[in-house]
């Protein structure tokens, strides 16, 4: 209790210190001063002040005069409009370098919406804008493409925040030990710079009143790592690999439930759905007999289950059955299933 009610005092001091802190520009609006590529440097241009990027797969860095372009505790903010189909992102604690895609830092996710697969079995990004890429991930899109939305990120000691339109979307603290995939081992939080992507050709991102403020570089963190490392393992190898991790059984009966949950949905990485469309749609697959619903509100499914749906050419989804709360138990024992049954990412169904 003593130290939640430090991180509790800690945090609201950090906060009220980021309240009253300045805000700095980094684009004047007019020209790319102050920001450069690693590769084809055509892919960036500057339409009607904002940046845009359109070309070949390149990325972005500030080298401006802020900071001297290195940031620890900061919040950042632009507003960012997206296309049918683009795909882009935000790097945090990041640094220049001549490598394709950056190695150092976080990518928060630019993703509102996605094209068919050109073929069944193609690759079809579910991680959508908010992300904390790969580490904790929405699967639903707070935005629309064409229309300007506000993208917000806190950096507060070990805390990553994400916002899209004043919604705080993703949470993820970082702890003394994490996984990450092979290619994405630098991925933690230090200081560093920011970068925008340039993801491929056919994604057209414009992106606008691009600012920081700068916090201490002691504030706190605002929550305590996870502290179930297994469960953490879980989550960020699922995450990186594409599964999308909903469920369509919680039920909310307060307004405090309802918050709740979804705490503890964004600390685990999991998207709830209280749509009426997504249970339409549920509702529509399964009279097909294309869909597997799983409830494992009293016992997790078991590895014949889901292999037998897999086998079935079922799409598979899991609910936890009307309850009131997004148990990590229950969720650490689904995502093992998931594992052990060797089930892909396009084996889960995703509205």
């Amino acid at each position: 209790m003593r130290t939640r009610l430090l991180l509790c005092l800690l945090a609201c001091t950090s906060l009220a210190l980021a309240q009253n802190a300045a805000w700095h520009s980094l684009f004047d609006g007019e020209s790319l001063s102050g920001w450069q590529a690693n590769e084809s440097p055509g892919s960036w241009s500057v339409q009607d002040g904002a940046i845009v990027a359109h070309g070949p797969r390149s990325h972005l860095f500030y080298v401006g005069e802020v900071n001297g372009h290195s940031f620890k505790n900061f919040e950042f903010s632009a507003e960012v409009l997206t296309t049918l189909g683009s795909n882009s992102g935000i790097y945090i604690h990041t640094k220049l370098a001549p490598d394709p895609w950056p190695t150092t830092g976080y990518e928060c996710q630019v993703v509102n919406s996605t094209r068919p697969p050109a073929k069944p079995g193609d690759y079809v990004e579910r991680k959508m804008t908010g992300s904390i890429y790969a580490v904790r991930n929405t699967w639903r899109t707070p935005a629309r493409d064409n229309e300007w939305f506000e993208y917000r990120i806190k950096v507060m000691g070990r805390t990553i925040q994400t916002f899209i339109n004043g919604e705080l979307i993703c949470q993820y603290t970082e702890g003394g030990q994490h996984w990450r995939a092979p290619d994405k081992k630098l991925r933690r939080l230090s200081a560093g710079t920011f970068a925008l992507q340039g993801h491929d050709p056919d994604s057209v991102v414009h992106y606008r009143n691009l600012r920081v403020r700068i916090l201490p570089d002691n504030a706190a963190s605002l929550e305590t790592p996870l502290q179930d490392l297994e469960l953490d393992e879980l989550i960020a190898q699922l995450s990186d690999r594409n599964y999308p991790l909903i469920d369509f059984g919680i039920t909310a009966k307060s307004v405090a439930q309802e918050t709740a949950q979804l705490e503890a949905a964004r600390r685990l990485g999991v998207t709830l759905s209280y749509s009426i469309g997504d249970a339409a749609k549920l509702d529509q697959l399964a009279s097909r007999g294309t869909l597997a619903l799983f409830n494992d509100r009293t016992a997790p499914p078991t590895v014949a289950q889901l292999k037998a749906a897999k086998a079935a050419g079922m799409r598979i989804a899991f609910s936890s059955g009307g309850t009131t709360r997004l148990a990590p138990e229950r969720l650490k024992a689904r995502l093992q299933a998931i594992l052990d049954a060797d089930l892909s990412w396009n084996d889960l169904w995703a509205p």
